[in-house]
């Protein structure tokens, strides 16, 4: 029999055609679901939260694609002896603990001058999976700025689709530039520069910088965004992204500045970010395309025979 022949339209078109996908609303998660482990974590880390058939939450693993992936990106100082910095997976969300573990005296050579602006520097990327579409993230923080004879502070990012960022990181600095950038507006220091970003900077946490013995001062943002939403978790008008705007993920990089003097004793910081929020699609092949493919393949069969 003759060999059947499609127009290359309609094989275009039968491969093309998708439905609009599992659309799902608020899915939230806290890090307790299946897929998370407690306990250390580094490098990348992929999981499997969203039945992709459904765009339900999963409670099992069931062998579907991957949708979110965790990245952990460390930084420590190697002049500045108990400099310390890792990620876990705890009870209250996904965390960093960050540090200078000895005392003044014991993390550097002696003769060692105040402030000397040692960075212990941690980014924790969620990253989605290209076969979702996400459309909003909603979630919330504690202690990104808190109070101590250290300056700690972070930095917040949304990502566009291809994991870049909306628009360029902002220059924060250490803790001297920080303040001189906004000594007519402290309040500047917690806020969103440009969109996608917001820092969580205070440098009222630290006071006494440049002396023997900085002390603690009153507690920055913290997990505190702005009102806009009526609460304050972080969400897209807080950095000025506008409502249904897609994006490939979320970001967020805890700084700790080592701003002490001589005669301070060691400082310990964690930072948690306790769940996120998202909504968004799972795109799927329609019935009426895998129909299209069983037709295709019977008829060139029958053709063939």
């Amino acid at each position: 029999m003759k060999k059947q022949v499609y127009p290359l339209a309609l094989i275009s078109l039968m491969l093309t055609h998708q439905s609009n996908g599992q659309i799902f609303n608020n899915l939230n998660f806290d890090f307790t679901e299946y897929a998370f482990t407690n306990g250390a974590i580094s490098g990348s880390n992929s999981y499997n939260i969203i039945d992709d058939s459904t765009g339900a939450e999963l409670t099992s693993d069931n062998g579907d694609l991957d949708d979110l992936t965790i990245s952990i990106n460390t930084t420590i100082p190697s002049n500045a002896s108990g400099a310390v910095a890792s990620a876990q997976i705890a009870s209250t969300g996904l965390r960093s603990n960050h540090g200078f573990s000895k005392t003044f005296a014991s993390t550097y050579a002696t003769g060692a001058s105040n402030n000397p602006g040692t960075l212990i520097k941690q980014t924790i990327r969620l990253s989605f999976a290209n076969h979702l579409s996400i459309q909003n993230f909603v979630t919330d923080f504690t202690s990104l700025n808190t109070r101590g004879i250290t300056w700690e502070h972070t930095e917040l990012a949304y990502l566009k689709k291809d994991g870049s960022y909306f628009t360029p990181q902002p220059f924060v600095g250490t803790y001297s530039q920080w303040q001189a950038a906004n000594a007519g507006s402290p309040a500047a220091e917690q806020d969103s520069p440009s969109q996608g970003w917001w820092i969580a900077g205070s440098t009222g946490t630290t006071t006494g910088v440049g002396s023997n013995m900085t002390v603690s001062g009153t507690n920055g943002s913290k997990e505190r965004f702005t009102n806009t939403n009526g609460n304050s978790l972080m969400d897209y008008n807080d950095v000025g992204l506008a409502a249904g705007t897609e994006i490939g993920g979320f970001e967020w990089t805890v700084y700790l500045y080592d701003n002490r003097g001589q005669n301070n004793n060691q400082t310990n910081w964690t930072a948690t970010q306790n769940y996120f929020e998202i909504t968004g699609t799972v795109p799927e092949p329609s019935s009426s395309l895998l129909l299209c493919f069983g037709s295709l393949l019977l008829i060139t069969k029958r053709s063939r025979s």
